[in-house]
């Protein structure tokens, strides 16, 4: 994401002379920007709520559950 920024930025900066290209340029290179620092993604704004995991049926251990490797049966 970081290198993509750096090139939304360029681009931005390019076409000055053009603010209908460099102001989206901008503000998506801004968001990718966050994006690459801080792990954040803007398009979690959008979700309303995170739907919970459904229950494992079958018994198995799987990657979303906790799993203790240190435990011997």
């Amino acid at each position: 994401m970081a290198v993509a920024s750096v090139f939304l930025t360029a681009i931005s900066l390019s076409s000055l002379d053009q603010l209908w290209c460099a102001i989206p340029a901008a503000v998506c290179a801004t968001f990718l920007a966050i994006g690459a620092l801080t792990g954040w993604c803007p398009t979690q704004l959008l979700r309303s709520r995170e739907e919970p995991a459904p229950v494992n049926t079958l018994g198995y251990d799987e990657a979303r559950q906790p799993i203790d490797i240190h435990s011997r049966p």
